[in-house]
Formats: C-alpha cells, sequence, structure tokens
C-alpha cells in the first residue's frame, strides 16, 4: 500500500482532528510542568565557587516533571499535532485544487 493509497483511505478530517488532539496533549503536559513549578519552586545553590546548582522542592515522584526535557518533550508534542492539523489541510486544499483543475 503506498502513501498516497493510505491517505486517500484515511480522512483528512480525522487526521485533523489527531493533530489536535495531539497537539492537546502536550498543552495539557505544558500546563502540568507549569503548574509543578509554581506548586514547587526551585532553588538556587551557590557555593564559594562561580558554579551554582538548582535544586527542586518537589517530591521525588514530581522530579521527573521538574526537568528540561520534560519541557522538551511537551514542546515536540505540541508542535507535532500542529504540523499533523498543518499538513492535513495542506493535502486537503491540494486534493481540491487538483479536482477543480479536471
Amino acid at each position: 500500500m503506498s502513501k498516497q493509497e493510505w491517505l486517500d483511505g484515511m480522512s483528512l478530517e480525522t487526521l485533523a482532528r489527531a493533530g489536535a488532539i495531539v497537539s492537546s496533549a502536550g498543552v495539557a503536559l505544558m500546563v502540568i510542568f507549569v503548574v509543578t513549578l509554581l506548586a514547587f519552586p526551585v532553588i538556587k545553590n551557590c557555593g564559594e565557587s562561580e558554579k551554582c546548582s538548582y535544586q527542586s522542592t518537589a517530591p521525588g515522584e514530581l522530579q521527573s516533571i521538574v526537568q528540561p526535557s520534560f519541557l522538551a518533550i511537551s514542546l515536540i508534542t505540541i508542535s507535532s499535532g500542529v504540523l499533523i492539523l498543518r499538513f492535513s489541510r495542506w493535502f486537503e486544499s491540494r486534493k481540491s485544487e487538483n479536482g477543480t483543475k479536471h
């Protein structure tokens, strides 16, 4: 099965909805990240040396949320959802342009 056959078989509206759902999941992850940062602030520890360390006051279960990787995952999820949505709208407009030319 080629990509074209697969895309023709799948409803473009379903693809757009899937993109919106993925993007919404990314936004939910971002909200969880921000709420965790607001509830459990990060403390800056600077010693006599020039280097400082940052320690979250979040309990052990939430430590994985207060990581730069969690923020990156949420941003990638949002952008992936937007990409899927935009692709479905682009493909839909391309399909309608090809249909009107014939």
